[in-house]
């Protein structure tokens, strides 16, 4: 096959929240993928350098700012997933951000690299059409509850928006190139994605 970015091979990763994205992320990374997180370069414009302080607020109002004006995060979660509106307005803003600084990111990788890439919403914001193949991290939703509360910081009423405003898992499964089972046994997902990192190799070379 020929990757679509210039002899760069990238991989989509996505799921539920706490289906384990960010593990099965540095999982490739161990096996010698280059890994970029899109929630980690959103984070980047929610922080008190942000160059989009002024539009977030325009979005969300002065409430988001704590009083040394900076971006509260926490806040605009609560708001963006109690509103459709603010939550796509939210998006607008962010999306086009993120997937430019990650496009950056993956053109200066050098060629034959691999690069795996996570992203919460691949096929809602049409991230899996620049991808070489994807991944769907796939979890019970009562696994997925268990991990986000032991991470701490959100109830179930919030737990269940964020995934009321994602695809729905089986439909994303069914998109997918891969899919793998993280049901809380660390070397079985190992298993499941050294099988994914080879099979994705020996495509390449076709």
């Amino acid at each position: 096959m020929t990757p679509k970015h210039n002899n760069r091979t990238l991989i989509g990763i996505t799921g539920s929240i706490g289906s384990g994205k960010s593990t099965v992320l540095a999982m490739f990374g161990e096996l010698g993928a280059e890994t970029i997180s899109s929630d980690a370069i959103a984070r980047t414009f929610t922080e008190p350098t942000s160059p989009v302080i002024g539009e977030l607020v325009q979005i969300f109002g002065n409430s988001i700012l704590d009083t040394n004006g900076a971006p509260i995060r926490a806040k605009i979660a609560e708001l963006a997933f109690s509103d459709k509106t603010k939550l796509q307005a939210l998006n607008d803003l962010l999306h086009p951000l993120v997937r430019k600084t990650f496009l950056e990111f993956l053109n200066s990788r050098k060629d034959g690299s691999i690069v795996a890439w996570e992203v919460p919403l691949l096929f809602e914001t049409d991230a899996h059409t620049i991808c070489d193949f994807t991944v769907t991290v796939a979890v019970s939703p009562e696994v997925a509850w268990e991990r986000v509360q032991n991470r701490g910081g959100m109830d179930y009423e919030d737990f269940q928006k964020r995934n009321l405003s994602q695809m729905d898992l089986e439909k994303k499964k069914s998109l997918s190139d891969f899919v793998v089972t993280n049901d809380n046994q660390r070397e079985n997902l190992k298993e499941q994605i050294a099988i994914i990192n080879s099979e994705i190799k020996k495509r390449i070379k076709k």
